[in-house]
């Protein structure tokens, strides 16, 4: 055998005479061993990472024990993996990555995943005289490998395909797996995860879920992601969209139309005009349109895959530019309450037309309508509102033109007839010698022609609407008669009035502007109210008072 001071594994002698001493102490002291509340056996670090080392420390410990002993999965004679007499420092152990320190600590170096399981230490406690057991666990991990993600549906449809993702990898020691969805966590009724994580399901896919997707796992000493991973969903289309909109051509233009359509794979495009096919291509293009170009242009999409279709139309009309048209009328000089027709003349078939009246759009009242698809205005029972200025306006989509203005006069009056100054009742009154002008208006289209009459004589002088007198004398009293005639519409109309001549009112002095009425009105007044007072005080203050009753 062997000296103490060599090397802890000197030779399968002295070994074999350890395990035979411990065997027969454990034997001895078996009756009395107990498991330990007061100490434990705790890794450092708390898992170990294979290649590294971890140290089981024997915590609680009061006392110093003879000897410590070592064993792995079971307190057996055949599980003993190192003894230490702490006397002499002698370390017998199984395996040379194996070391137990002055302290009882058993160090494990060069770890594999095969070291993880159960660690016992057994020894003598002097403060119980028992031989006691301490167990601790011993988890060792090594380094993830990156994780891949499989699918069961490489072209899943949408609305229609159900799709299983599944993270793998090919290290077994994984704790944790976690799955991100655009860097999100997955959420929803339709995602589904299996009890283990490793398989996430999407029920009815949209492309929505096309993702990315990835899947991380973990241990307690390593992390690792997979790459990103992309469902390739298949959909659509969706109903095609048309450009440019606008479905208003001249003629002579260039048609040039582009239908597109979500959808995966793309979709295939077909055109139709009037419901003849033109063109297989998503642009459909046509030179120099013509009239005949107008009409529906109808765009298809198809998905082969997804068996799927869906169709946009779009209404092209094709118009000629709007050259400028004209106006006619039945009159442009009228009488009130005839009758106004208008036409508006364009070479150009299927116009809108719009009438103006003094530049602004007609609205039409009682009395107006439109014929023949709005070229002729009728104006019945016209009034002297309707004179003035008419125009017609022709457009379509791409342009429109208005006719130059047409002036319509209305023939009218007179009438409403009136007098300045205005008279009161039916007179005028004019201080003698003062001078007076009368005024006599009405209304009247072309304006009236004017006669004045002096007591039924006309007084040829006076020839317009204006009759004037200076210095007025006693005899211009009387009664002046205004005649007012229409040469076109041939009415007429006359309105008389009385003016008297009146002397001049006494000019006012220093004394009362009052009359003599007024004057006695006052003192009357006067001799009323003292009479009334004196009244009051006689009634107040000396009318005897009569006795009352009493009961």
């Amino acid at each position: 055998m062997e000296s103490p001071s060599q090397a802890p594994h000197s030779g399968s002698s002295l070994w074999k005479g350890f395990l035979l001493t411990a065997s027969i102490l454990s034997c001895w002291i078996q009756p009395t061993s107990a498991q330990s509340d007061s100490f434990s056996v705790v890794p450092n670090p708390p898992y170990g990472t294979v290649g590294s080392s971890v140290i089981l420390d024997i915590q609680g410990l009061s006392q110093q024990p003879p000897s410590y002993t070592w064993y792995r999965k079971a307190v057996i004679p055949s599980n003993r993996i190192a003894f230490y007499h702490v006397a002499n420092g002698q370390l017998t152990a199984s395996d040379s990555r194996l070391n137990v320190s002055s302290n009882g600590s058993l160090s494990i170096s060069n770890l594999t995943l095969s070291d993880t399981d159960d660690y016992f230490v057994q020894l003598f406690d002097p403060t119980s005289s028992e031989i006691v057991t301490a167990q601790g666990h011993l988890a060792v991990y090594g380094s993830l490998s990156k994780p891949t993600i499989s699918s069961t549906n490489m072209a899943p449809v949408e609305n229609k395909d159900n799709v299983s993702l599944t993270c793998q990898s090919e290290s077994q020691e994984v704790t944790y797996l976690v799955w991100s969805i655009n860097q999100s966590s997955p959420a929803g009724d339709r995602i589904v995860l299996s009890p283990d994580n490793r398989t996430l399901t999407i029920i009815n896919v949209t492309r929505e879920d096309q993702g990315p997707y990835e899947c991380e796992i973990q241990n307690p000493v390593s992390v690792n992601r997979s790459d990103p991973f992309t469902l390739n969903i298949v959909y659509g289309p969706d109903t095609p969209v048309i450009v440019p909109t606008d479905p208003n051509y001249p003629v002579g233009a260039n048609l040039e139309l582009l239908c597109s359509g979500d959808s995966n794979p793309p979709a295939q495009y077909t055109w139709f005009f009037n419901g003849i096919l033109t063109v297989s291509t998503p642009q459909l293009s046509i030179l120099n349109v013509s009239l005949n170009h107008t009409g529906t242009y109808s765009c298809i999409a198809s998905n082969s895959v997804t068996g799927l279709s869906s169709s946009k139309d779009i209404n092209i009309t094709v118009s000629e530019t709007a050259s400028k048209p004209t106006i006619t009328a039945n009159s442009t000089n009228v009488m009130e309450n005839s009758t106004l027709v208008f036409t508006c003349n364009t070479e150009h078939e299927g116009m809108n037309i719009l009438w103006f009246f003094n530049n602004k759009s007609l609205s039409l009242n009682e009395g107006q309508y439109l014929s023949d698809g709005d070229l002729i205005l009728t104006v019945k029972n016209v009034t002297r509102k309707h004179a003035g200025s008419y125009q017609c306006e022709i457009w379509n989509p791409i342009s429109s033109n208005r006719s130059d203005p047409l002036e319509v006069t209305v023939n009218y009056g007179p009438d409403d007839i009136l007098f300045s100054p205005s008279p009161a009742g039916d007179e005028i009154r004019v201080i003698f010698q003062q001078s007076l002008t009368l005024v006599c208006q009405v209304e009247s289209y072309p304006p009236a022609q004017y006669e004045w009459r002096v007591n039924v004589t006309v007084s040829p002088e006076f020839t317009n609407n204006t009759y004037i007198i200076q210095n007025v004398s006693w005899e211009d009293s009387g009664q002046y008669t205004c005649l007012a005639w229409n040469n076109v519409t041939e009415l007429s109309v006359s309105k008389a009035v009385t003016v008297r001549v009146i002397e001049q009112p006494p000019e006012g002095g220093s004394g009362s502007s009052l009359s003599g009425g007024a004057i006695a009105g006052i003192v009357i007044g006067v001799i009323a109210g003292v009479a009334l007072v004196g009244f009051l005080i006689y009634f107040l203050f000396f009318r005897p008072s009569g006795g009352t009753n009493q009961l």
